[in-house]
């Protein structure tokens, strides 16, 4: 079990990328409500990069939450390997931070995030880009509400190792 101090570093960090979250967020709803009825390329890439930005920094808080508690990430396929142990309950180690569900929509945005990160010669379709969207707007209330639930943990864990001699 991490130390008080390690969890309180963590705290800070998981609240600096959920900021920053909120920030594109923001962003986002903002783009959307300009969007035109027949976006162009441009329109989709600027929805496609915030996005990506909002799915990066969740796996952000995600990865600081893997390397304080586990420590060990398989380099080759760490992105599908962290959302799996973000879903699983360690006893003795740390709750889950999302259950199954936020998962899998959670693995949809993950796989978008890849290919718009490698996608240089690909054109994005709005029916694409509108599905990935609907997903963000189903998952982003119920993860937001569970890393708040996970940073409560983190208290309750400091304040147990804080009294733990």
């Amino acid at each position: 079990m991490p130390n008080p101090d390690e969890l309180h570093v963590l705290r800070k960090e998981i609240q600096t990328d959920l900021a920053a979250v909120e920030r594109l967020a923001r962003d986002l709803a903002e783009a959307r409500g300009r969007l035109p009825a027949q976006p162009t390329q441009e329109n989709l890439a600027y929805l496609a990069y915030l996005l990506h930005g909002i799915y990066t920094g969740w796996e952000s808080a995600f990865h600081r939450i893997a390397v304080t508690f586990e420590n060990r990430l398989d380099p080759a396929r760490w992105h599908a390997q962290l959302l799996r142990r973000m879903s699983l309950d360690l006893p003795g180690i740390r709750p889950a931070v999302i259950d199954a569900e936020s998962r899998e929509r959670l693995e949809e945005l993950r796989a978008f995030r890849h290919f718009f990160r490698h996608s240089y010669s690909v054109r994005l379709r709005p029916r694409r880009l509108t599905g990935v969207l609907e997903t963000y707007d189903e998952v982003a209330p119920v993860v937001a509400a569970d890393l708040k639930r996970f940073l409560d943990n983190l208290d309750t864990m400091a304040n147990v190792s804080e009294q733990t001699p």
